[in-house]
């Protein structure tokens, strides 16, 4: 969950990862290139990046006290899944389960807040991405990007938008993707203060 949590939250590096899949000639250039315009048009990604961490296995945040919040007005539940031959200790797997309620909720939001809509996107644009069925599988591509691999276990993982940018705009060029120059333009002076 945290692996693809990273994605959602940290639009650069999700662009980036449909940018390998597009130049691995493993993916419609088309529908991943809009995914990825998309996310790095005008200031979303800055709007929309919410860090973390970098911990021993990649990146990390404990769920529990959204999932505490959630789980006391009655929207989510979770259940800890015994598996053969395990010991069942803190190790368990978890399940969470949107309930009814919660469901509920979630329909009045997004017919209330637009911009959860953004997110909507991403898991579609997470979706698409070509990474096995596995948190190890994610992880494995997340430290393929150099930044995130030389982050410290504790601190931040860097963004990697401009970089991200410049890439869109050569593999764009490459499979002859016409990029949408007014959504596009972005303030240069947008930045991640630390």
């Amino acid at each position: 969950m945290a692996k693809l949590d990273f994605w959602l939250r940290n639009p650069d590096y999700l662009a980036n990862e449909l940018l390998n899949d597009v130049d691995a000639g493993s993916a419609d250039p088309e529908v991943h290139l809009k995914h990825v315009e998309r996310m790095l048009a005008g200031d979303a990604p800055i709007l929309h990046l919410y860090p973390m961490q970098r911990y021993m296995y990649g990146a990390w945040e404990l769920p529990d006290n959204a999932m505490a919040l959630l789980k006391s007005h009655g929207l989510v539940n979770q259940r800890r899944a015994s598996e053969p031959h395990a010991d069942n200790s803190g190790r368990a797997r978890r399940d969470y389960f949107l309930l009814t309620a919660g469901a509920r909720v979630l329909a009045n939001m997004r017919a209330e807040v637009e911009q959860l809509g953004w997110y909507d996107l991403q898991a579609d644009a997470i979706a698409v991405l070509k990474v096995g069925p596995t948190g190890a599988a994610a992880r494995a591509r997340q430290y393929e990007q150099p930044e995130y691999a030389a982050t410290p276990i504790g601190q931040i993982i860097q963004p990697i938008l401009e970089r991200t940018r410049q890439r869109f705009a050569e593999v764009a060029e490459t499979h002859g993707y016409q990029i949408d120059d007014s959504s596009s333009a972005r303030p240069s002076e947008i930045g991640v203060q630390q």
